[in-house]
């Protein structure tokens, strides 16, 4: 699951540094701006707005309603198409090449999104941009406390590394603050020795290992062995894929947990259908086996391993300096990098300057106004970072209710199929409802052959498919109404079973 944080941290509701809430703003009635505060002058309005944002999110329906109604706003057209534009407008000048081949990252083709990573395009696309500088941690202060985190993990530990260990992170923790090239320094050592200890680990206790028991669990999940999921081969495969790793360990419990999974995969019929009790004896294996890596040596636990990640990007002086730190985060920001695109424009004295500020500015005023939508809905909505030829135009809004559910509304419209519409409902960590809802009925035979693709590969990452359902498309909802009912489940429509 997509990971972004949902809180209201935005610094972004003021006039001065939002166009999109300016917008809205200027071209508001009276009738309006009363509705949203009793104050009469643009000083008390943005003030009351500030004060209510905080209190109560009764303002913000009201302003999301305003924003969303915008004449202006509502003709932006799609972030997408307009990037794509600025791109075209920047390869007409040889002087502005450099500014294009900077901006091209910012558009990864939807082909190619399984080598992408998702989570940091979505991250990047400009509408979380104050978010990730409010958040930003002081890098020596993250050092102490990861420094901290793993002298406490090895505590425990018997190994004789880690006892060595133990004395050069006390070290480490006294030494002057401002030695950042030695502290740089031992801090990779360590990370070198404790990496060197791992090679030579057993190997059920590796991520590989407890990522292959965690999917043979997911796929003994009673909805998963349904005949809708199951899949024969699929188990037997997951179940040969530990028994590999058994084979390479070398203790006299793994040894025999091998033998009894060998007679398990022998059980395993090729109809649809596993007996219960087969299923019952997979989970005692896989818990017996989970048992025993959580008794080994702490050096070998996930946590250290994660500890040593995280140790590992702090791997120059440079890493310890917060202006560092923030340097990157404004070299891998589309809204960064627009700014200061726009200046490069203008330092260049292009015949296209005109063409391309024209495109930098709407192209702002697109992740003002999906940060604005964030900040009033308290969801994450922003535009699909993505070319894709097939979309017409797009965006995403993903919100966490109270009710500890994860929504994933996308909103596409498509050239060929038009308007399609899909909720994703994430509960209990890994279970998932999809609903989807289009008028096209070309798009729905096509659908409805891919679910069972669709299903195999959703177990595969360890998510299980409660249900996935057919619609006609809704009727259109003002924007208020659609964050109203975003915490109710959607019942109508039918479900596709393949």
């Amino acid at each position: 699951m997509i990971s972004i944080n949902t809180d209201k941290k935005l610094n972004i509701i003021l006039p001065n540094t939002n166009k999109a809430l300016k917008k809205t703003l200027k071209d508001a009635t009276i009738q309006e701006l009363e509705v949203i505060t009793k104050g009469k002058d643009l000083k008390s309005i943005i003030g009351s707005l500030l004060k209510e944002s905080a209190q109560n999110s009764s303002a913000d329906k009201t302003l999301l309603t305003l924003v969303k109604n915008n004449p202006t706003l509502k003709d932006l057209g799609a972030a997408t198409q307009n990037l794509k534009e600025l791109l075209t407008a920047l390869k007409s000048d040889k002087n502005l090449l450099h500014v294009e081949k900077i901006l091209q990252k910012f558009m990864p083709d939807m082909k190619d999104v399984k080598n992408t990573n998702v989570k940091t395009t979505l991250e990047n696309s400009g509408v979380f941009l104050e978010s990730k500088l409010k958040d930003i941690k002081e890098p020596q202060a993250k050092l102490k406390t990861l420094l901290d985190t793993l002298n406490t993990l090895l505590q425990k530990s018997k190994n004789p590394t880690a006892k060595a260990l133990k004395t050069q992170i006390q070290d480490l923790l006294k030494e002057n603050p401002k030695q950042h090239e030695k502290i740089v320094k031992t801090t990779q050592e360590i990370v070198k020795s404790i990496t060197k200890e791992l090679k030579n680990a057993d190997p059920i206790t590796t991520k590989d290992f407890a990522q292959k028991l965690d999917k043979l669990q997911h796929l003994t999940e009673p909805k998963n062995l349904e005949k809708t999921n199951f899949k024969t081969e699929v188990l037997k495969e997951s179940i040969k894929e530990v028994i590999t790793t058994l084979k390479n360990s070398f203790t006299k419990e793994t040894t025999t947990a091998a033998t009894s999974l060998n007679k398990i995969v022998e059980q395993i019929k090729p109809e649809q259908v596993v007996d219960k009790k087969v299923a019952v004896d997979i989970k005692n294996i896989v818990q017996d086996l989970k048992t025993k890596i959580a008794k080994a040596d702490p050096i070998h636990s996930e946590s250290v391993k994660n500890v040593l990640k995280e140790l590992s990007t702090l791997n120059t002086p440079a890493k310890l300096s917060p202006e560092q730190n923030i340097k990157e985060i404004l070299n891998n920001d589309l809204k960064a990098v627009l700014h200061k695109a726009s200046e490069e424009v203008v330092k260049a004295q292009s015949p296209a300057q005109t063409e391309v500020l024209k495109h930098i500015d709407k192209l702002a005023l697109q992740i003002d106004y999906y940060q604005l939508v964030s900040h009033l809905s308290n969801s994450s909505s922003l535009y699909i970072p993505f070319s894709w030829d097939q979309m017409q135009d797009g965006e995403v809004s993903i919100k966490h209710s109270k009710d500890d559910k994860f929504y994933c509304d996308i909103e596409l419209k498509l050239k060929e199929y038009g308007e399609l519409n899909v909720r994703l409902t994430l509960y209990d960590k890994n279970q998932l409802n999809i609903n989807i809802h289009s008028d096209n009925e070309k798009f729905q035979e096509i659908m409805k052959e891919a679910i069972p693709e669709l299903r195999a590969a959703l177990i595969d990452i360890q998510i299980t498919p409660r249900e996935i359902r057919l619609h006609e498309k809704r009727k259109k909802q003002t924007p208020t109404s659609v964050y109203n009912e975003i915490a109710q489940d959607l019942e109508m429509g039918f479900e596709v079973r393949g």
